[in-house]
């Protein structure tokens, strides 16, 4: 070997080690710096780096992703708006050598919930650390979405909620089987908020399951015998609701009154009533059918305050500011459904909502 060679030795194995020795506070605010996806890259690289990651105070900055309609043979894909890029994920319990049997049908706690048409069957998956969770059998019928009402270490609640008929199904960790639970009408949503259980009807109506039982009607809700049978297709003009909460703790009622609008109730704790407002701070919401959220936007690149992200009518991602009441667009969105791309096995299940759905992702 020459000296030159020697010397180039040398000096790369110098670089690397003060690569490597950088001082630990220094890492730390290089890993908070970073998204999820290079956070993983990031501790892969050596085994002090991988040391400092593993610290609880040393956590990546976490983004909002929207995830988008595409076929899961090819990876599940993600755009996230502070990098404005798109990233790709393979979920290998998605994928067959038959092909993707699994549509999205909800998001939350970081999983996605994937149901199979073809099995009648759901798992969860956390697509960042690969773990996932299958749940009881539930059966080929179409549903409208699932909701992942509570994720921890010891339990976790899914609910699936159907678009034609009253009531909804729940499973818990460790549940052989799906237990039934009625409803006085059609739900759009459902919502665990401060241990307590609220959900949204069809006539935009917000009832708490507890004791003494409260509802709070929504105004522009048509008036209903509930003696009577009642179903959507009867109600053409029913709009866009769900329930979110804020970081803060409070309760929100989200309302699309348009294709482009939106309005915002907040309850009131002290006077239990739901207050309108448009004024969220600091926060962003992302909603969709399939799942939505109030995120920390703030000190975020590329994130407005105030404002709620959406898609709209042209697969456009897009923001409605709420003090002024205005639509911007953020995004315009390229997917495999506007290439005509799409598998023609989830054409045959594609649900009918918009094929979009928000996720945080999450590295638990």
């Amino acid at each position: 070997m020459s000296s030159k060679e020697s010397r180039l030795m040398e000096l790369s194995s110098v670089r690397l080690a003060d690569w490597a020795n950088l001082q630990t506070d220094l890492v730390g605010l290089i890993i908070k710096k970073l998204g999820i996806p290079d956070f993983v890259k990031f501790r892969a690289v050596c085994t002090s780096w991988n040391r400092v990651c593993r610290e609880v105070s040393n956590h990546p900055r976490v983004d909002p992703w929207l995830m988008l309609p595409t076929d899961l043979l090819d990876g599940a894909k993600f755009f996230s708006i502070p990098e404005k890029i798109n990233q790709t994920i393979r979920i290998p319990s998605t994928a067959t050598i038959f092909g993707s049997m699994w549509i999205p049908v909800g998001s939350s706690h970081g999983w996605l919930i994937f149901f199979s048409p073809t099995q009648g069957t759901i798992q969860l998956v956390n697509p960042i650390s690969s773990a996932q969770i299958q749940l009881p059998p539930i059966g080929t019928r179409r549903f409208s979405k699932a909701i992942l009402l509570d994720m921890s270490e010891s339990n976790f609640t899914v609910a699936v909620i159907y678009g034609n008929h009253k009531g909804y199904k729940v499973a818990r960790k460790g549940s052989k089987s799906w237990s039934f639970v009625d409803s006085k009408h059609i739900l759009v949503d459902v919502f665990k908020h401060r241990r307590q259980l609220y959900t949204i009807d069809i006539y935009g109506t917000v009832e708490v399951w507890a004791e003494p039982p409260r509802a709070w009607q929504d105004e522009d809700a048509p008036q209903v015998d509930p003696h009577v049978h009642h179903n959507l297709v009867h109600y053409p003009q029913q709009k866009f609701n769900c329930l979110v909460e804020t970081p803060a703790g409070d309760l929100v009622r989200v309302k699309r009154q348009s294709q482009n609008k939106f309005a915002l109730w907040v309850l009131d704790k002290e006077t239990l009533s739901f207050e309108k407002t448009t004024d969220i701070g600091e926060f962003g919401l992302f909603v969709s059918h399939y799942s939505s959220f109030c995120f920390p936007a703030k000190d975020h690149p590329n994130l407005k305050v105030n404002c709620i992200y959406f898609i709209d009518g042209y697969n456009n991602l897009c923001a409605f500011n709420l003090e002024h009441g205005t639509k911007e667009l953020v995004e315009a969105l390229e997917t495999a459904h506007a290439n005509n791309q799409q598998a023609p096995h989830l054409h045959r299940h594609q649900p009918l909502q918009e094929p979009f759905l928000w996720f945080t992702p999450s590295l638990k």
